[in-house]
C-alpha cells in the first residue's frame, strides 16, 4: 500500500494530492503557497517558514490513531491517504 498526502480546503473541498517523501506539514505549507500565495516562492525556505508561522498549524489526533494537521488561518487540512497498489 502506497501513502500520499492530501491537502483539502475545508471551505471549497478542493484537494491537492502529494506523492513525495515530505511530511504533512511541509505538504500543507506547499499547498497554501501554491493556492493562495506567490507559487514561485514555493522552494524558498525563509518564505516557507513565514507561511508556516502565519498558518498557525494545529495537530489533530483522530480517534482511529491517524494524525492530521489543520491551518485555521487558511482553512486547510492535511492528512495521509492510502492507495492500494
Amino acid at each position: 500500500m502506497k501513502t500520499s498526502a492530501t491537502v483539502m480546503n475545508v471551505l471549497t473541498e478542493d484537494k491537492l494530492t502529494y506523492y513525495n517523501g515530505s511530511d504533512l506539514i511541509s505538504n500543507l505549507v506547499s499547498a497554501i503557497i501554491y493556492t493562495t500565495e506567490d507559487a514561485s516562492k514555493i522552494l524558498h525556505s525563509d518564505y516557507r517558514k513565514k507561511i508556516e508561522l502565519e498558518a498557525k498549524i494545529e495537530k489533530i489526533n483522530s480517534i482511529n490513531g491517524t494524525v492530521k494537521y489543520y491551518s485555521p488561518a487558511y482553512d486547510m487540512i492535511a492528512y495521509e491517504s492510502h492507495k492500494n497498489n
